[in-house]
């Protein structure tokens, strides 16, 4: 019997490696409008709760295809603000980065601006499935909308 939970340890206590790599994105629905622009400490799941969602991606292709994309920035002397829309928080092995993009352009990486990366934005708006994020308003009253519960 002690042979057995000996077993069953190794084989199931072992197996629940946890990865220390992934990403928490943090997003508003596509065009919506807002009474102000948002800076990056905004997009986050305290602020803007009821508008905001959240997706978090764990497979180690789409996390290795961003964080070489994101090892690829170029800082720019631009001080425009940013209207964040998307705050994407990169978990690596105990190192975290992260970038903030408007809808369409501008792109910060650990609160400095850098050169926007269509590709970058493009990947983590299929990843997330941008164009088909049901609005807060759908979400709170899906009734209202013909939706079931």
């Amino acid at each position: 019997m002690k042979y057995i939970c000996i077993l069953l340890f190794l084989i199931f206590g072992c197996s629940t490696k946890k990865s220390s790599q992934y990403l928490e994105v943090y997003y508003l629905g596509p065009n919506i409008s807002t009474p102000m622009s948002y800076p990056c400490g905004m997009i986050a799941d305290y602020a803007l709760k009821d508008d905001l969602n959240y997706k978090k991606i764990d497979d180690e292709i789409n996390f290795k295809k961003i964080n070489t994309l994101c090892n690829r920035y170029e800082k720019v002397e631009d001080t425009t603000g940013i209207d964040a829309r998307i705050k994407v928080i990169i978990h690596n092995e105990g190192k975290v980065d992260t970038l903030c993009l408007g809808e369409y352009f501008n792109t910060y990486k650990n609160g400095v601006k850098v050169k926007d990366d269509k590709e970058m934005l493009d990947l983590i708006k299929k990843l997330i499935d941008y164009e088909n994020t049901i609005p807060s308003f759908i979400r709170k009253h899906p009734e209202r909308y013909g939706i079931k519960k």
